[in-house]
């Protein structure tokens, strides 16, 4: 703008102003409330040049991306902000363009639509709206769930939901987190799933079976299904499965039983199907009929025989058959072995029931019939050979048959590899072994240690064991196997029984085949020493688990001298169960109590609870536990048994300190407790926090804290996601927090309790000084949300506003940020602060959330205040526009107007309103005369008070560059355009040039000046003086010679005739003339030269009677531009009477005309003499 003012000022002027482009006639925007608009138009202009500009928007809410423009086309984006608006909210206003090319209004209107979110279905606005979409495509309601705008738009008008949508985000699957969103949200059901068989049946003949399951569901929805299996021979074909790819409501499971992965036989598997919900399990039984297994199945049905033959032969020893059982079921069982294969053993196992049974014939003959084979059987087998010496001696049983055969077994026992089944017949043979039974246990050791786990040896060990216990002298593994063995069957006497008990108590470690069978022992006997020994080897072992609690207990209670057993008593008591301890372990404790702090709080938790039955023991540990109390309650450590200590002792006035400090970290403790295994965490989430706390659950349980009534749990599966309602828990309070009001807790330092305190308070509506005291205390809770901070805010300014507390209710007057507060409550608020002058708050927020809806009277209050205050130094932009907005609404005072005054900038219209409004009220309105008027300049506003407005600031004038650029640029106006000029600037320009020479004004003045018949003496000779120095520069206007009455002028004026055309300096100008009287004659072109600022000139001298035709043409470039044949002739109101040689010379043709031929010859002769004289007298200058 300065650019070109100093321009105006130097008389460089633009012929013809560019017309403003603008590729829009009127803004049109429709924009959702809350959102921002953003659109764009172009400013050209007609010359395609490059201007400069400025923008000036009538509302706060339409902003540019610059506010200043230079280019040739430029591209503007504005931006409406409807963030504090509503829907049906209706803005207008207009954008101001002031440019070098001119200035110009573009209104515009915003419409304020509801706020949608655009998808395939339409727009959606609402919760209902996006479940029907989530039911339509799932995809793309997972888009619009993780957007931006779904809270801002969806949840917009449901508060309570935000807190569940944004932890439910933290899910690692989105679609599982929309899922439990829109269960929460009551828009649907959670998906149960449904099969159609559970038990299925399969004979497999050697090919693969492939089937089905049909999958039902009951609801839409998203669901994540795993398929698994137990068994290696069911090949699933998918293992997840995901609901929306169900046909309808079914799916196909599809899976094959694959035969080759069988066993022999009947095998046994599951399919399970699993959602975190649910688990479906399918049995699934299949019998393999592939007739290529049979060898397997030969091999199976041996080794069925060799364990029938075993169990048949152990029932008999164990006495659990007599003997004539025992050979029926031999007999029984030898059909099934195979003649061609084991003909001998066959014999054998013939030969021995013949000789159990008495039956000497026959066995006598199978003897003889075995012995006609012997040379075959011992090539054969050794063991085969070894069994028919056997047979023989228990036959015969002489001494030298008996001998001879242990002679023969012994070597090929040794030959066999220690063979455990020659060993056996040796037991029975070699009388050593009878004589001395260490032997025997010492051997069969050996087979033990060798790999053999035969029962049978275990038997005859164990035989030997009962007849002699003592020999039974440490616990090895054999030794162990042994006993067990024996247990297990019910074969242990007495003696040995006390002997294991004896060497188990003795163990130093923990062997769970010992324990058993030491239990076993108990439940036959019921001694204190198998008792002691239990109790023993489970301390040894450190087995602490419920499960073992009943030995200890009958070991506290059998008064056991056992160390450490009343601790194990304690660490494996079931803790929910308060029975009265034994009196017993109570003293122990009472002098000797080293349990963990955990098992200390259930024995005084214990003791509380039966302290009516035990008066005197709860006296004794009553300084125990108070002091348990102290350190408890110091480490903020809470449990189920622990608050029932903490209740015990809450009315004692010697914990009452500990119970201030300390009790707020544990009195909102509660356990959760989830059955469904998936879930692994919780996440507390209290809505007036921004911070989250995660606890892990152990075996489903965890102790979580629970400030406030409607606090948010947030259940975590194995995989990362969360549900808040679709799977069950319950919670137990541990403590009731309404238990302890009438203690006076540090709050000050505890962020739960004040939480609960708050949402007492609010939820009841209490407003009093101790609920005032509780909201101070909050608002420096580390992390509370911004909403309950402003709650807390808003109801201590009220408080104190109603209390009338001026002191208090401007301290947190000066905290409170407006634009924070609902729509609603922001008038009142706004209220306090105008009325406690906290004008630079108020305007702060108003810079937020906009004036829509705020009165024009409070807006005046704020705004006058604010200057009052403030005064008028310091530029505020939102200042200025809502005291321009208040004076367009016919609001305002002296202050306003003042402001206005100094800093509006607006359309050169507005400004001069402005302007007229501020003179009536005697407003010094000179800063924005020089603003208006050099804005005026600048865009070349064609206004008539623009004169008015300037004789105003020149009675005070400060820049005269201005008034320059002023007086200049209407001067040329005056001159180049014919534009009228205020005959009251008229002497301001004569002073002016009294200063400084400006020939564009001069020029000016001399024109308006030219039929001025009061002219001074002093002006005449400024004019003489000056009209003189034009014509001696060459420059020479046709409005001079209308000073021919007042002046006298030089001929070459008045002897001239003038042709004057005005254009565009930048054309070239020709003039195309004849003489009229000519007929027929050419036309002559010559260029016109720019005399002044594309005032062209061309003088021509006409004598009497003499015209001329004419016609101009301008060109630029390859553009010609022809005008109408004009017409210029002498004119005989010349005066002819002063003495020239031109008027001479028409006085001549004159007479010549008229035909007075006397007249004609003495003027002829008078000419010539003059001319001698002055040729003969007087010589041209050099």
């Amino acid at each position: 703008m300065k650019e070109k003012i100093e321009r105006f000022a130097r008389g460089e002027f633009e012929y013809d102003l560019p017309a403003l482009k603008l590729s829009l006639e009127e803004i049109v925007i429709n924009v959702e409330a809350g959102k921002q608009y953003e659109g764009s138009f172009t400013i050209g202009n007609s010359a395609n040049r490059v201007m400069k500009g400025l923008l000036y928007s009538s509302s706060r809410l339409l902003t540019f991306n610059q506010t200043a423009f230079a280019g040739k086309e430029i591209n503007i984006i504005y931006r409406f902000d409807a963030t504090y608006l509503k829907p049906s909210d209706i803005i207008q206003g207009k954008v101001v363009i002031i440019s070098d090319c001119g200035e110009i209004t573009v209104p515009f209107t915003a419409h304020v639509e509801a706020s949608a979110i655009s998808t395939s279905i339409g727009k959606i606005k609402n919760l209902s709206e996006f479940a029907n979409l989530a039911r339509m495509d799932w995809t793309e309601a997972k888009k619009v769930f993780r957007s931006e705008d779904f809270e801002k738009i969806i949840l917009k008008n449901e508060e309570k939901y935000h807190v569940i949508y944004r932890n439910l985000l933290k899910s690692i699957s989105t679609s599982q987190a929309l899922e439990e969103f829109l269960i929460a949200v009551n828009k649907k059901s959670r998906i149960n799933l449904y099969i159609d068989k559970t038990h299925l049946e399969y004979d497999v003949y050697g090919e693969d079976i492939l089937d089905k399951l049909i999958l039902s569901k009951d609801h839409w929805g998203y669901a994540e299904i795993r398929v698994s299996t137990d068994a290696p021979f069911i090949l699933l074909e998918q293992k997840f499965l995901w609901s929306d790819r169900f046909i309808g409501n079914n799916h196909n499971i599809t899976f094959s039983v694959m035969a080759d992965r069988l066993k022999p036989g009947i095998n046994y598997g599951h399919i399970w199907i699993k959602t975190v919900y649910q688990t479906i399990t399918v049995e699934v039984y299949c019998k393999n009929h592939n007739e290529s297994l049979n060898h397997g199945s030969e091999l199976k049905n041996r080794k069925k025989l060799v364990y029938d033959f075993t169990r048949n032969y152990l029932d008999f020893r164990l006495e659990r058959i007599n003997k004539t059982r025992y050979i029926q079921k031999i007999k029984d069982l030898i059909p099934d072995l195979d003649t061609d294969k084991e003909g001998t053993i066959i014999k054998l196992i013939r030969t021995h029931a013949a000789i159990l049974s008495d039956d000497r014939q026959t066995a006598a003959l199978l003897l003889e019939e075995l012995g006609k084979e012997e040379a075959y059987i011992r090539r054969k087998s050794g063991f085969e050979y070894c069994a028919y010496l056997y047979l023989v001696a228990l036959y015969k049983k002489d001494e030298d048959t008996v001998r001879n055969a242990t002679e023969i077994i012994s070597r090929y026992y040794f030959r066999d590899n220690f063979n455990w089944r020659i060993l056996w017949f040796l037991l029975f043979t070699d009388r050593r072994y009878e004589r001395n039974k260490y032997y025997k246990i010492t051997d069969i050791k050996e087979q033990y240690e060798a790999g053999c786990r035969s029962p049978i040896l275990y038997y005859e060990a164990l035989c030997a064991y009962n007849e002699e216990p003592y020999l039974l002298r440490e616990l090895t593994d054999f030794e162990i196997q042994v006993i067990n063995y024996g247990i297990k069957n019910n074969s242990l006497n007495k003696e040995l029984a006390f002997q294991f008990t004896y060497l188990a108590g003795r163990l130093k470690y923990f062997n769970p085949i010992v324990y058993r069978g030491l239990t076993r022992l108990y439940d036959m006997y019921e001694t204190e020493e198998i008792l002691s020994a239990i109790c023993s080897l489970l301390i040894k072992g450190y087995k602490r688990e419920r499960k073992y609690f009943e030995w200890f207990k009958r070991g506290v209670n059998a008064n056991l001298r056992i160390t450490q057993l009343y601790e194990y008593f304690m660490y494996s008591v079931d803790e929910d169960c308060m029975d009265p301890l034994p009196e017993s372990l109570l003293i122990y404790f009472a002098y000797n109590n080293r349990l963990n702090d955990k098992k200390k709080a259930y024995l005084f938790a214990n003791i509380i609870i039966n302290k009516h039955e035990n008066e005197y023991i709860y006296q004794i540990y009553y300084k125990e536990i108070e002091e348990f109390v102290k350190e408890q309650l110091e480490d903020q450590n809470i449990s189920p048994h622990l608050a029932v200590i903490y209740m015990e002792f809450i009315s004692k006035p010697e914990l009452l300190d500990y119970y201030v400090k300390y009790l707020p970290g544990v009195m909102f403790t509660q356990e959760l407790h989830c059955d469904n295994p998936n879930i692994i965490s919780a996440v507390v989430v209290h809505k007036e926090l921004d911070e989250a706390l995660t606890i892990h659950l152990t075996e489903g349980k965890a102790l979580i804290q629970l400030y406030t009534g409607d606090a948010h749990i947030f259940l975590i599966d194995t995989f990362g996601n969360r549900y808040v309602v679709s799977i069950d828990y319950s919670l137990r309070p541990l403590l009731n927090p309404e238990n302890f009001m009438d203690i006076a807790a540090d709050y000050e330092n505890h962020t739960g309790l004040l939480l609960y305190l708050l949402d007492h308070y609010r939820a009841n509506r209490i407003v009093n000084e101790e609920a005032i005291k509780i909201r101070k205390q909050a608002l420096s809770i580390p992390g509370l949300k911004e909403k309950y901070y402003i709650d807390c805010l808003l109801t201590i300014i009220d408080y104190y506003y109603e209390n009338y507390d001026e002191e208090h209710l401007e301290t947190y007057l000066m905290k409170l940020d407006l634009s924070k507060v609902k729509e609603s409550g922001r008038l009142k608020y706004l209220e306090y602060m105008v009325i406690r002058g906290y004008y630079d708050k108020a305007l702060e927020a108003l810079m937020y959330f906009g004036t829509e809806g705020i009165s024009v009277q409070r807006l005046l209050k704020l705004c006058s205040g604010w200057i009052t205050n403030s005064g008028l130094d310091e530029k505020e932009d939102l200042l200025l526009y809502l005291c321009y907005y208040i004076y367009s609404q016919n609001k305002y005072d002296e202050s306003i107007l003042n402001y206005l005054v100094k800093y509006y900038i607006g359309s050169v219209y507005d400004m001069l309103d402005l302007w007229h409004t501020a003179k009536g009220f005697g407003i010094d309105t000179r800063i924005l005369e020089e603003r208006l008027l050099a804005q005026i300049l600048f865009t070349e506003a064609d206004i008539d008070d623009k004169y008015e407005v300037f004789l105003e600031y020149y009675k005070d004038v400060t820049n005269h560059l201005l008034v320059k650029a002023f007086l200049t640029y209407c001067a040329y106006k005056y001159l180049v355009h014919d534009q009228p000029i205020c005959g009251d600037i008229i002497p301001i320009i004569r002073r002016e040039l009294n200063y400084e020479e400006n020939n564009i004004t001069l020029l000016a003045w001399l024109k308006y000046n030219s039929e001025n018949t009061m002219l001074s003496e002093n002006d005449i000779v400024f004019i003489s003086y000056h009209i003189d120095r034009f014509e001696r520069q060459g420059t020479v206007f046709p409005f001079f010679k209308k000073y021919c009455d007042t002046i006298k002028l030089p001929e070459r004026i008045t002897d001239r005739y003038y042709v004057e055309y005005r254009t565009d300096p930048k054309k070239q100008v020709f003039i195309h003339y004849r003489m009229k009287n000519k007929a027929g004659g050419e036309y002559h072109t010559e260029r016109m030269p720019n005399v002044f600022l594309g005032i062209h000139i061309k003088e021509f001298i006409l004598f009497y009677n003499e015209s001329l035709e004419y016609y101009i043409t301008e060109e630029l470039t390859d553009q010609v531009n022809e005008t109408d044949i004009r017409q210029l002739s002498f004119t005989n109101n010349l005066d002819l009477n002063e003495d020239t040689k031109y008027n001479r010379i028409n006085k001549m043709l004159k007479a010549l005309d008229k035909r007075e031929d006397e007249i004609l010859l003495d003027m002829m002769e008078e000419y010539i003499i003059y001319e001698y004289i002055i040729n003969e007298c007087y010589e041209p200058l050099p």
